[in-house]
């Protein structure tokens, strides 16, 4: 099986920690996810219901007649009082704190690190499994939700996954 990951594309007002706000994609976003895509094809499509990705999603899904489906557990970490801040806004020893340890240095009012990974490891097991007959599957997500697959399917310490880079735009393929 054959799956990938994509982030959306830039969202309006730049680089934050937008979390659950449902911001729509620049023209750049919109640009970056098409370059991603071009060329390529899947047999399914599953996404976040955030705008972000979800209307891309619809758009792919329509240009390339590929089933698609909308995932509620699908949406972005929740960042809590950090929701909608730069990371001025936050500070940068703050973002170090929690980067290095995101179970005890979590924004307030954030979502459970552990509890973020067992739903979207939940919806994406789901979607596998009910999808096990199609040999590639199109995730259209969140550079959160992508960092939790990552390392589950690299076996990495979830711990770990604030020190993954996840590009705007970007598409990055895992075969197993």
């Amino acid at each position: 099986m054959i799956v990938d990951l994509l982030r959306h594309g830039e969202p309006l007002g730049g680089r934050r920690f937008r979390g659950l706000q449902d911001d729509p994609l620049t023209d750049k976003g919109w640009s970056q996810m098409l370059e991603s895509t071009a060329g390529k094809s899947w047999d399914f499509i599953a996404s976040s219901p955030l705008n972000r990705c979800s209307k891309f999603a619809k758009h792919l899904s329509s240009n390339t007649s590929t089933n698609h489906q909308i995932y509620e557990d699908l949406v972005e970490f929740n960042w809590g009082e950090w929701q909608g801040m730069s990371a001025e806004q936050i500070g940068f020893e703050n973002l170090k704190q929690f980067k290095n340890d995101p179970i005890n240095n979590r924004p307030k009012n954030s979502e459970n690190l552990y509890q973020f990974n067992n739903r979207i490891l939940s919806t994406f097991n789901k979607i596998i499994k009910q999808n096990n007959n199609n040999l590639s599957i199109l995730f259209i997500v969140h550079a959160g939700v992508i960092r939790v697959i990552k390392s589950h399917l690299l076996n990495l310490p979830l711990e770990e996954i604030f020190h993954i880079e996840v590009i705007a735009g970007s598409c990055e393929r895992f075969e197993f």
